[in-house]
């Protein structure tokens, strides 16, 4: 194995016309910014999870992916929209809900939002800041309460149901929950599985048709190819790199172990968040490093459970 993490690639092609490359679905965070890109995606989408079947948008803008030396990303992925009534909508789909204190998160978008406006000019009014709504997207339930859907809005503690009014919400939806409207429910559960065919979903909304739509039409489109291939790239010369300069740094046999294992670690962290199959990263692992299926089974499993 000492040169593998170095000479290792995954073939392109071969990944295009694999069946993970057209299975992805809407929680897969590329896929989704991908087809976010669409206004009519956002307002689908939005006006679902607000139940507000006339929302209209009139502007939507999606984030670039950075990735850190690590693998990971340094930058979240939003999807970002202004409705004509001028509320804003900060919406991120997150694979990964223990990564971070997503409630602290929340507080740090719903800043975000207001920054532009304040710095618009010297003399600009608080009471011109927008609405503001922040979405987050997860596969599991952050307060463990077996809700599809929490949201939150400033209160007054010592005056049941009275409102502070500083327009500000934010929504935390939970893929793993059926408890909620069936037309949310139905969405959160395309978006985990993104097939019209998916028996989880129990109503069949003009809405969720129109996304799958675009869906199909994203996974057909060579920016999608591109997006892809771009990430995986990414991720491979990132494991690379890794392993190729923790080996440099030790200068060592086990140095170089170590760095290959590191490197290794860093492939398996992006494709892993990349939402690719675990059978596909074992593949992928056996592929690239000419490892038979125990041995990569063994490490994706050893890695996984250290991570």
């Amino acid at each position: 194995m000492e040169n593998q993490v170095i000479h290792a690639l995954i073939s392109t092609e071969e990944y295009r016309e694999s069946p993970d490359f057209m299975n992805v679905n809407l929680s897969d965070f590329a896929l989704f910014l991908a087809v976010m890109k669409h206004k009519e995606a956002q307002e689908c989408a939005l006006s679902i999870i607000l139940d507000e079947p006339d929302l209209r948008l009139t502007q939507v803008r999606v984030e670039d992916v950075i990735l850190n030396k690590n693998g990971r990303r340094g930058i979240r992925l939003d999807a970002w929209a202004l409705a004509e009534d001028s509320r804003q909508f900060a919406t991120e789909m997150q694979n990964d809900a223990s990564e971070d204190d997503l409630r602290k998160r929340s507080r740090y978008y719903q800043g975000l939002l207001d920054t532009p406006a304040l710095k618009a000019g010297k003399h600009t009014k608080y009471r011109h800041l927008p609405s503001t709504i922040v979405i987050f997207i997860t596969q599991t339930d952050l307060f463990g309460m077996d809700r599809a859907m929490y949201t939150f809005t400033e209160r007054c503690h010592q005056i049941p149901g009275m409102e502070l009014g500083d327009e500000t919400m934010k929504i935390f939806l939970n893929m793993s929950s059926k408890n909620e409207r069936d037309e949310l429910v139905s969405l959160l559960q395309y978006m985990k599985n993104s097939t019209l065919s998916n028996p989880e979903i129990t109503v069949l909304d003009e809405r969720i048709c129109k996304l799958d739509a675009i869906v199909t039409e994203v996974k057909q489109s060579e920016e999608w190819e591109d997006a892809q291939m771009s990430i995986l790239s990414t991720g491979i010369d990132i494991g690379r790199r890794v392993g190729h300069e923790e080996g440099l740094e030790e200068g060592r046999k086990e140095g170089r172990k170590e760095g290959q294992l590191e490197g290794i670690h860093a492939i398996i962290t992006v494709l892993k968040e990349h939402n690719l199959t675990d059978s596909a990263i074992i593949q992928q692992l056996c592929n690239s490093f000419h490892l038979d299926t125990d041995t990569a089974q063994r490490m994706f499993h050893d890695f996984s459970c250290h991570d």
